[in-house]
């Protein structure tokens, strides 16, 4: 059984305490992808902006004040800023939410760098929540202040903790905090000289975006043929890209072949199969190795069918196709369960990248 994260555990308490700590919201705004826009306003203002300034590309802020000090969590320092959300949770009717984020906007100063960025469209904003008590120890420099009364009397008030720096609600945690809330800026919905508004939408929603983002289709397997973040086979060949089995060519057993020895080659790992080599005198059964160049680079292989004459060297698996054959698979799940075995769906399963509980299925 997984072992339960203590921090979510710590989570999960405090929401279901009749009395709550304090929940503290936390926002970032990504412009990354509005750097090279940045170069008009250092134009404009005749200094450095953004990246080329050494400052993130990440913009934070949060609606709660610390003094006039930053909210610090997780080690990044969040700009105390009058803001205000709405709509953030899910409609009942199943539509996706589109919250709206209004940010102050004092003098206009947010508009002139909103009106040449495009008015952020696509900015990544995310929404971070936490309680007080799990914040960084750096929000509490000090555990106790000083202050004089109405007689001029030096006092001193000491926070929970006595004596103690750090946080004196509770314990830090960085990990202690609800799921983010990850949205991106689909428009700008108002602008004046007191505040900005945006209304924010789901990665489902973003133009020019599909999802998923490959068709959906029962018996067709999109995976790029070993590749092994998806399709993992390792096997030994199975058929040609022609469909056709390699024992339909004679081919029962499969050869590495270095020039010096030709081993047996069963299902051992495939990338011990050497490149292929215009020294050696290939035979029937040989499997050789060809780099590819489309990425994600994926080497291929290739399996010698026909033995050329003992005074013809071995021709270019990539130009001979009556002595090579590629290995390949046809995408379909027939072919997927003949590459990992008729076993491997009811003991580990396979990798299929079709989707067979849909055939049949009508879709309007």
């Amino acid at each position: 059984m997984k072992e339960e994260d203590p921090s979510l555990k710590k989570v999960a308490v405090e929401i279901f305490k009749m009395q709550p700590d304090a929940l503290v919201e936390l926002f970032e705004i990504d412009f990354s992808n509005l750097q090279e826009d940045f170069k008009e306003l250092e134009r404009k203002y005749g200094k450095p902006l953004g990246a080329s300034a050494g400052s993130e590309t990440v913009y934070r802020f949060t609606s709660n004040i610390n003094n006039t000090n930053p909210v610090y969590w997780q080690g990044k320092a969040y700009q105390p800023l009058p803001i205000e959300t709405s709509d953030f949770e899910a409609p009942s009717d199943g539509r996706l939410p589109r919250p709206k984020l209004r940010i102050a906007n004092p003098s206009g100063l947010l508009s002139s760098i909103v009106a040449v960025n495009h008015d952020f469209h696509g900015c990544k904003v995310t929404r971070k929540r936490t309680f007080v008590k799990f914040l960084d120890d750096a929000n509490f420099p000090e555990n106790k202040y000083m202050y004089k009364d109405v007689d001029g009397q030096d006092k001193e008030i000491v926070r929970n903790r006595p004596m103690s720096k750090g946080n004196p609600f509770g314990s830090p945690d960085p990990n202690a905090h609800l799921p983010d809330d990850v949205y991106y800026i689909n428009r700008k919905v108002m602008d004046s000289r007191a505040s900005i508004e945006f209304e924010l939408t789901s990665i489902l929603e973003i133009g020019e975006i599909n999802f998923p983002d490959r068709q959906i289709l029962a018996d067709y397997c999109g995976f790029r043929y070993r590749d092994g973040k998806t399709c993992g086979y390792k096997g030994v060949p199975v058929n040609g890209s022609n469909g056709q089995r390699f024992s339909q060519y004679g081919v029962y057993e499969f050869f590495i072949n270095n020039g010096s020895s030709r081993i047996r080659f069963t299902n051992g790992r495939i990338d011990s199969v050497p490149f292929w080599n215009a020294e050696v005198q290939y035979e029937k059964g040989d499997v050789v190795r060809i780099t590819t160049q489309k990425p994600p680079i994926i080497d291929a292989y290739y399996v010698c069918i026909k033995s050329p004459p003992d005074d013809v060297p071995s021709p270019s698996p990539s130009t001979s196709e009556e002595t090579w054959l590629l290995d390949a698979c046809q995408k379909t799940l027939s072919s997927c369960m003949c590459h990992f075995g008729k076993d491997a769906a009811t003991q580990k399963g396979v990798s299929f990248g079709g989707f067979p509980s849909v055939e049949g299925a009508r879709f309007r």
